[in-house]
């Protein structure tokens, strides 16, 4: 009985065994899964790190996004960010949900630095070497790996390696907590609670281009300022155009100098212009103004908190310009006089963020012709008004036909000289000669009643020349030459 009960525990287990071996190797198998799982996400958590660092680094050397790619494949995704200089960067969500977060945040001092956030803690903390110093990202990128089932990562280039915790293999959260577009830069998101602004270059450039036609508008108008002094006029007018749209004008002068005025365009951009002081209204000096997207216009101040003067000085002329704030990486806009230095133009005592409006636009137009002038408004509502060149037509009426003038000696004849649409600038000169005298009048501009009177001595066949300057006192002038003959004797 003792042996038939041996023999049938033998062959019962010498029967199962095999079962046995199989739920081994099932086991091992899914630990060896899981550990391919975890080695692949480690290797794409490095390349994320590494492409952190190389963000950091493109920052600080003013290189600019172009663009970002989604991607999601093969279980993975995230994003590739292309630069203006330097080469894509690729950077990978998915995470495991127990491994401690790596990031960067921007320490007091401005430098960036490794921070990692465990799951139990709050927020994230700065990484720090065996001394206690914080690790720079410019200064090495964290590697991870697995060991023994274990996060392990080496600050110098795997020298040295520490425990981060056990890695589970659950799939987490993303690396990334959002990639927003701002419309002039990039934000990352990072789950420890930092954000990186990266600037898009093609915003940048639309930015500077706003101030190169900001700029181009106030040189514009200083040098036109100097120019209407001299009593010059505006011999032509010729758009420019993007497309179809008109973007601005360029203004020739009688004196052969030209000058671009552009309109605003789809910027933020301040509209910096030159206005009288209204509280002084027996200065006629104008001053630097600015005006932002509140519409109010405010005098442009110096450090003495007195108004600037737009003139030509070089010392003084205000530039617009871009500078970059380095505590977050944005730019804002900035002014200068001069070869100055560039300072942040400040509303309420706060930067102006530099974006770009879209869809860009023409918006409204700075210069307008109308009644045979130009007329440019500047920010502050003031305008200024040049001649504009235009054709006009006299007429000379009886007794002068064809330009012939019959006379008498000791004769007195008058005419009437009619200049088309003339009113208070308009004259009318009459120049004689050889004993003529000869004067002009008129009451309303447009006819002029011209009187030549004839010397004794004006006897047949004699001849004579009149001649009539007629200025439309726009800068159009004609020569009216009438020439005098004597009558004959009856």
């Amino acid at each position: 009985m003792k042996y038939r009960s041996f023999f049938l525990i033998l062959l019962l287990s010498l029967l199962t065994l095999p079962a046995c071996d199989n739920g081994i190797d099932s086991e091992i198998l899914v630990l060896e899964r899981r550990l391919e799982k975890l080695e692949a996400r480690c290797r794409d958590i490095n390349t994320t790190l590494d492409g952190i660092r190389k963000i950091i680094e493109n920052l600080e050397s003013y290189d600019f996004l172009q663009k970002v790619e989604s991607f999601s494949e093969n279980g993975k995704s995230g994003y590739v960010l292309y630069f203006t200089h330097s080469g894509p960067i690729t950077l990978y969500n998915g995470v495991d949900a127990e491994t401690p977060i790596l990031g960067v945040a921007k320490g007091e001092d401005g430098v960036w630095y490794w921070t990692v956030k465990y799951p139990s803690d709050s927020e994230a903390t700065f990484i720090t070497d065996n001394y206690g110093v914080r690790i720079a990202t410019s200064a090495a990128t964290p590697i991870l790996k697995i060991e023994n089932e274990y996060w392990m990562v080496s600050y110098d280039n795997g020298e040295v390696w520490h425990s981060l915790g056990r890695a589970t293999g659950e799939e987490g959260a993303s690396f990334f907590k959002s990639v927003v577009d701002k419309g002039t830069y990039i934000e990352l998101n990072l789950l420890n609670g930092t954000s990186i602004n990266i600037p898009t270059w093609e915003s940048y450039e639309k930015l500077v281009a706003a101030c190169d036609k900001v700029n181009q508008n106030l040189e514009s108008l200083i040098r036109l300022k100097e120019q209407l002094e001299a009593k010059t006029y505006v011999k032509d007018l010729t758009p420019i155009l993007s497309g179809t749209d008109t973007i601005g004008c360029t203004i020739t002068l009688s004196t052969g100098e030209s000058f671009k005025l552009y309109n605003g365009t789809g910027t933020n951009a301040p509209v910096l212009g030159a206005a009288r002081d209204p509280e002084n209204p027996d200065d006629p000096t104008l001053y630097w103004t600015i005006r932002y997207d509140d519409g109010v216009r405010h005098w442009i101040l110096d450090a003495d908190g007195h108004k600037i003067q737009a003139n030509a000085n070089e010392s003084l002329q205000a530039k617009l310009s871009l500078l970059r704030d380095e505590s977050d990486g944005l730019y804002y806009w900035a002014v200068a006089y001069g070869d100055g230095p560039a300072e942040f133009l400040l509303l309420d005592g706060k930067k102006v963020a530099a974006n770009v409006a879209v869809p860009e636009a023409v918006v409204l137009s700075m210069v307008s012709v109308s009644d045979n002038q130009v007329c440019i408004t500047l920010a502050g509502g003031e305008k200024i008004v040049i001649p504009m060149v235009r054709p006009f037509t006299v007429t000379l009426g009886a007794p002068v036909n064809g330009n012939i003038l019959p006379m008498a000696p000791k004769d007195t004849v008058t005419f009437v000289c009619t200049v088309e649409d003339g009113d208070e600038k308009s004259q009318v000169v009459p120049i004689a000669a050889d004993g003529f005298y000869a004067t002009a009048t008129t009451t309303n501009y447009v006819d002029w009643t011209v009187s030549v009177i004839s010397p004794e001595s004006f006897v047949h066949p004699a001849e004579s020349r009149l001649n009539l300057l007629v200025s439309d006192g726009y800068g159009s002038m004609k020569t009216l030459i009438v020439t005098i003959v004597s009558k004959t004797e009856e």
